[in-house]
């Protein structure tokens, strides 16, 4: 009997170790607290007007979904942010996030649309929406989201959608009332943004946001594409004399992407609440930059005289055809996954009446 015994207590204390080890038990899965390191896309900024440190600059949209995602998960997944390009060039975050360099990193599809244009449709192209809500609508009614996710899947990603609700516009060291002012312009536009300057007759110059002050200081650069809120946060202000509000051609949408392996070896209630929860989160969060696009856009009119400008009405008609006419068609022939993503945007137009 002592020597069954003793069997019997080694076969229950071998069973019981393993248990333990593998976290077999639920009360393993629900203290554990992971920590990943993330890479933002843009500079940091520092706190200024009614902007305290984690609500001033782009980067205050991850912040604000971070601190969301900590507390869905009673602080199990936590996400410490380090500066853009501190551990890889922010054009290559696809790559690297693919990879396993880092778990996560803040990033744009616009950043590495030459080996995946279809980050161009993903960041909300030019005058595909009008609202931040008809970008929501498109990304979780009619399918985008989903679309895109399968694609990110091929790269070894899972990504979720930031909405900036942007206030998107050309600022200008020129006189530019009219369409054919960005003639012969080197205006900074990255991605598709960049066709939409070649469109209106500019030259589109490829360079960081936070060396674009320098290059408009010393001329190498004219303008730039980008929201109000840089005027502020980067301090554009100083080097810009005037803002082309209207048309406005994208509110554009950022992104979380993050390494398909780290992902599916988080507990199952995290990713399930990443991939059914993070809209919201992500949508809320374009709340931290509208809002400074229109202070800063305010300031600079009442502190530096910017100048605003709103093209006629036949102006903005002229570059909203030209768009629909010679990206829309471009972006759909960039690959087999842009053309599928590409009707989901035609349909949606078609359904609101802007295209026939």
């Amino acid at each position: 009997m002592k020597t069954k015994f003793g069997l019997i207590s080694i076969a229950v204390l071998t069973v019981l170790a393993l248990t333990l080890s593998v976290g077999y038990t639920s009360e393993t899965d629900t203290t554990k607290v992971i920590k990943w390191t993330g890479q933002y896309w843009a500079p940091s900024t520092m706190p200024y007007g009614p902007f305290g440190e984690d609500y001033a600059g782009l980067n205050a949209m991850y912040k604000l979904w971070s601190q969301w995602l900590e507390d869905a998960t009673d602080g199990r997944l936590k996400i410490k942010w380090v500066e853009a390009g501190s551990v890889f060039p922010v054009t290559a975050a696809d790559l690297e996030v693919g990879k396993g360099t880092l778990p996560i990193a803040a990033s744009s599809g616009l950043y590495y649309r030459g080996r995946f244009p279809e980050g161009d449709i993903e960041s909300g192209g030019v005058f595909f929406w009008k609202s931040e809500s008809e970008a929501y609508e498109a990304y979780y009614k009619y399918g985008l989201w989903e679309a895109l996710n399968k694609l990110y899947a091929e790269r070894n990603l899972v990504f979720l959608p930031i909405h900036g609700d942007s206030l998107n516009g050309i600022g200008v060291t020129f006189d530019a009332s009219s369409i054919n002012s960005i003639k012969g312009k080197k205006i900074r536009a990255v991605g598709i943004q960049g066709d939409y300057i070649a469109l209106l007759g500019g030259s589109p110059v490829a360079i960081p946001l936070g060396e674009t002050y320098m290059a408009l200081k010393l001329g190498t650069a004219d303008g730039w594409v980008a929201a109000t809120g840089l005027l502020e946060s980067l301090k554009y202000k100083e080097v810009t004399k005037g803002f082309v509000l209207q048309p406005r051609p994208s509110s554009t949408v950022v992104n979380i992407i993050i390494n398909k392996d780290a992902f599916e070896s988080l507990p199952q209630d995290i990713q399930d609440t990443l991939m059914k929860e993070s809209r919201y989160a992500g949508y809320a969060a374009s709340t931290t930059w509208r809002n400074q696009c229109n202070w800063a856009l305010e300031q600079a009119q009442k502190n530096y005289g910017l100048k605003v400008y709103t093209w006629s009405e036949e102006d903005q008609a002229k570059a909203r055809q030209l768009v629909i006419d010679k990206l829309w068609p471009k972006m759909a022939k960039a690959s087999p996954g842009s053309a599928k993503l590409m009707e989901i945007i035609y349909k949606q137009a078609r359904d609101y009446g802007r295209i026939p």
